[in-house]
């Protein structure tokens, strides 16, 4: 790199620590060296393995748990189990994660549970941006690192063993960069209470209480949406859609309640993922779920006249083509699907409705 090129990534770096920094520990850091054996601790729990005892001799370690110990850290860090006093059970993406049967299946699912970390996120924006050699990566991460040199360097190993086994990292001419799911790692999180645009949301966005509302506030499902969002196809869509503003120069952003929304020149839209089964039995009801939230928002972080979408992973069958007009021609929300989350369909009507965001 050059003088100018060095001062970028100098920059970046800096940017990465100011904004990660207070977010991570050391906690944060896997010690357990095979992404492969990390998936083995889902398959120990749940075939009834709880302690780290018996998660190190199923997943076929001996060091009197102490290994066993580690791999069940890296396991909660993934989010794939939770433990109390050396008990582990399986969370929704951890049964999730025990269904898949294929060696490929469950590679792919692993990277996507790195990338949602903030160590990795963290890491994996830096590459992407900047295509750092190995050496340069390495200086990021002893920079990054919130503890000590020594330890960092051995954190080092373990942090590149486990994007090399995802599949996260490609080499070209001796410089990293980023192998999938380019969309999850550029987006932006941002509070909910912080607005869509300029404008802060009409009211407080709270769960539902087990008793009394509060005044003033307005109650969502929180924990049905959190459900969907540990979907895999979910995340799948959201990384896609995001992957494709990118690619049309746009920022890509997320909170808690809105999947994904975009900006440009005061031109605002929100999208709506939902991921529908093969047969399709579940569409009209995801459909329903759509229209309801994307109107919603809409309402509550009042935007008015930012466009809506609903995305899913699969066309609507002609048998439920009446809902192509329902959702065009009467309720103005624009409809994409995408069947190899890359490349993005509509229909005419949707067309006009997503303006400069259209595919």
């Amino acid at each position: 790199m050059g003088t100018r090129s060095g001062t970028i990534e100098t920059t970046f770096k800096n940017i990465c620590l100011w904004g990660f920094k207070l977010m991570v520990s050391t906690a944060d850091f896997p010690q357990a060296d095979r992404l492969e054996q990390v998936g083995k601790v889902v398959l120990a729990i749940a075939n009834g393995r709880r302690a780290d005892e018996e998660i190190e001799t199923y997943i076929g370690l001996d060091s009197s748990g102490r290994q066993g110990r580690y791999y069940r850290l890296a396991a909660e860090m993934l989010g794939l189990i939770t433990n109390q006093q050396n008990y582990a059970v399986l969370t929704t993406i951890g049964e999730e994660y025990a269904r898949l049967t294929s060696a490929a299946a469950r590679k792919d699912f692993l990277s996507r549970c790195l990338i949602e970390t903030p160590v990795f996120r963290a890491a994996l924006h830096y590459i992407h941006k900047y295509k750092p050699t190995d050496n340069q990566l390495k200086k990021w991460f002893r920079a990054f690192y919130p503890g000590a040199q020594s330890t960092a360097d051995r954190r080092f190993v373990t942090f590149m063993n486990y994007l090399r086994d995802a599949d996260l990292l490609k080499q070209s001419k001796g410089h990293n960069e980023l192998g999938k799911y380019s969309g999850s790692v550029v987006k932006i999180t941002k509070l909910s209470t912080a607005g869509i645009t300029a404008r802060k949301p009409r009211k407080t966005i709270i769960a539902p209480p087990t008793t009394a509302s509060s005044s003033g506030s307005i109650r969502v499902d929180i924990d049905a949406q959190k459900r969907e969002r540990a979907n895999q196809t979910h995340w799948m869509l959201v990384a896609a859609k995001a992957a494709f503003l990118e690619g049309r120069g746009l920022q890509p952003y997320e909170n808690e309640h809105v999947d994904l929304y975009a900006s440009r020149d005061g031109d605002v839209i929100l999208y709506e993922m939902k991921s529908v089964d093969q047969e399709g039995t579940n569409l009209l009801a995801q459909v329903r779920k759509a229209v309801a939230q994307l109107y919603e928002y809409r309402y509550i972080f009042d935007e008015p006249k930012a466009r809506i979408c609903l995305v899913t992973n699969q066309a609507i069958a002609n048998k439920d083509g009446w809902l192509l007009d329902y959702l065009a021609k009467d309720r103005l929300i624009a409809y994409t699907w995408t069947e190899n989350f890359s490349d993005f369909n509509l229909s005419d009507a949707s067309k006009n409705l997503l303006g400069g965001f259209s595919p």
